[in-house]
């Protein structure tokens, strides 16, 4: 699997013919935090009907004291994402906390599946797990509603749907 950038105008930056060799995408917005409602939301729905798009990382781009959270049209993201079988993670790094609990009770009510994601760069912050799985419960998640609480066979066969 690979992450990779959800481009400005929502193709994504690594080409089709290498994204049909994975066994999944994650998607997301790097860089271009500062776009209107209606174009932002553009660029994450062109992603979420990507077939190669499996899960969308930080859907908000919220990082916590420094940057706000995109100004989405949640109830269409949410969805495009249940349409089209795609996953939206639940960030447990500290500075994160994305996306937000009362937006994964929002997705919920669409049917949307989720995975909690430690977006750990070192061995030590595996232990942030805690915090996403605090974040998905206080959005009224179940264990149901999270793919990584699937074994490793029936994750295979979702994310492949």
């Amino acid at each position: 699997g690979l992450e990779i950038d959800i481009l400005t105008d929502g193709t994504l930056s690594v080409p089709n013919e290498v994204l049909a060799t994975l066994d999944y995408c994650i998607a997301g917005v790097h860089s271009s935090h500062k776009m209107e409602k209606s174009e932002m939301s553009a660029r994450i729905i062109k992603a979420l009907e990507s077939d190669f798009v499996d899960i969308i990382s930080h859907p908000s781009g919220r990082l916590l004291n420094e940057r706000s959270s995109f100004d989405l049209d949640w109830d269409k993201i949410f969805e495009v994402a249940a349409k089209n079988n795609k996953i939206l993670e639940i960030n447990a790094f500290p500075n994160r906390l994305d996306l937000r609990d009362d937006l994964v009770r929002q997705a919920l009510k669409y049917g949307v599946k989720f995975i909690i994601n430690t977006d750990a760069h070192q061995i030590s912050q595996m232990n942030n797990m805690p915090f996403g799985v605090s974040v998905a419960r206080r959005g009224w998640v179940e264990a149901k509603d999270v793919i990584n609480t699937l074994s490793y066979g029936e994750l295979l066969k979702y994310i492949k749907h």
